[in-house]
């Protein structure tokens, strides 16, 4: 598969664009995440119309989580035994029907709380086989010349349905009801499954020779090839630190805008909007660069400049310097995760590929469980600074770790990946 020329005016954005199957999996990315973002919003907005209840949140915020984190792992051994596309394919199909349940019940005035926890835990065990196969997605389809460029755009639809897609779920159930919002979800869904029939697999494609392993040796095999693979490993190992502390402050903007800005609901709207932002910044500016905006030296140094960022915001009360501060923020983190993300993609083997990513994942959703778990329970008693500068602290000794070797580290992305 040859890349033709691009656009340079563009940089790497031009260069994703240019290809035919990137442009039509860009129309099922975007729609599809903003509409799971008005499902998340829609789903929570429920169960509190139906309860009133802080535990039945959590609660059912965590049977769409928990599902992630355990069966991941399998997910990827299946994505790495099968045809990833055609099993995408599958969990979208059961994706959408599992949304439309979801409307029509919602429609009827049948949607108890009981129903929705079960049909929010059906949500979760489908997203787990979901991510393995559509993180494999674009090496399968787009030009490895393209591929960090593509990543970063892909990367950039997130952040965009990060601001979109809440925002229009509130204006969907203000001016229509939460049925509607639900069937919002259907919809991309529904698209996503037309864009499945509209891809090309190029002809050059070689997938990975079928195991003859059992499940279980699969997944010991798949966290071993990690465990030799020093490159991969460190990036996983940072991943988990930088995300525990980052992800925590997310989920305790509360508190934050309460104790640190006292600004209350206004705080927390504002830092959000500011951290993605900078993330959209971040990842078109990586798209633009393409291949040569990511390396093991940009990883670590945006990973501590997310570390510094967060640590200069538990000493800032202004709500201005901190949407300032939150910005820097979005950048930093977006350019180790997409960075991150796309050196693993550029040199995992093929035949590793799902479990490679289905584990990233995984570590990804635990370490935010951890982090948030932890930090959440210490400031009850210490207030939040205490606990987030202690984490950064923990941080900051890692990446110094890591950058003593960062060279070592580097020279493993620097050997072309195994088939």
């Amino acid at each position: 598969m040859s890349a033709p020329a691009h656009n340079s005016r563009f940089g790497g954005i031009g260069h994703a664009f240019a290809d035919r199957n990137f442009r039509i999996y860009s129309v099922g990315s975007i729609s599809s995440w903003i509409s799971f973002f008005v499902q998340l919003v829609a789903v929570s907005w429920l169960t509190w119309e139906l309860t009133e209840s802080t535990v039945w949140l959590a609660a059912v915020a965590l049977m769409d989580i928990v599902p992630n984190v355990l069966l991941t792992p399998l997910a990827g051994v299946v994505a790495d035994r099968c045809d990833r596309f055609l099993m995408w394919r599958i969990t979208n199909v059961l994706l959408f029907l599992q949304a439309v349940t979801v409307a029509i019940l919602a429609w009827l005035g049948l949607l108890t709380i009981w129903p929705l926890a079960g049909l929010v835990l059906l949500h979760g065990i489908l997203i787990s086989f979901t991510v393995p196969p559509m993180l494999t997605l674009l090496p399968r389809f787009v030009h490895r010349s393209r591929l960090s460029s593509a990543i970063a755009v892909n990367s950039a639809y997130t952040q965009f349905a990060v601001f979109a897609g809440p925002a229009l779920a509130g204006w969907i159930i203000t001016n229509f009801n939460i049925a509607a919002a639900f069937a919002v979800n259907a919809g991309g869904y529904a698209i996503l499954i037309v864009v499945g029939f509209l891809l090309r697999t190029p002809p050059d494609h070689e997938p990975p020779a079928p195991s003859a392993h059992t499940i279980l040796r699969d997944m010991a095999e798949g966290l071993h090839y990690i465990k030799e693979h020093r490159g991969i490993a460190a990036l996983l190992i940072l991943l988990f630190f930088e995300h525990a502390l980052t992800s925590s402050l997310y989920h305790m903007l509360p508190a934050y805008a309460d104790e640190i800005l006292g600004q209350g609901v206004v705080g927390v709207s504002t830092t959000l909007a500011a951290i993605g932002l900078g993330a959209t910044i971040a990842a078109l500016w990586l798209a633009h660069g393409g291949t040569k905006a990511v390396s093991v030296e940009r990883v670590l140094w945006s990973y501590l400049a997310a570390i510094g960022v967060i640590v200069v915001m538990m000493f800032t009360a202004d709500i201005y310097l901190a949407a300032a501060l939150a910005v820097l923020l979005g950048v930093a983190a977006e350019v180790r995760a997409t960075a991150t993300a796309a050196l693993v993609q550029l040199h995992v083997a093929e035949a590793q590929r799902g479990r490679v990513m289905g584990n990233m994942f995984t570590i990804s959703q635990l370490s935010a469980g951890i982090g948030t778990y932890l930090i959440g329970a210490f400031a009850a008693s210490h207030g939040l600074a205490a606990p987030m500068l202690v984490t950064a602290g923990i941080c900051v000794a890692v990446w110094i770790v890591f950058y003593l070797r960062r060279r070592q580290v580097a020279a493993y992305f620097k050997e072309a990946p195994e088939k």
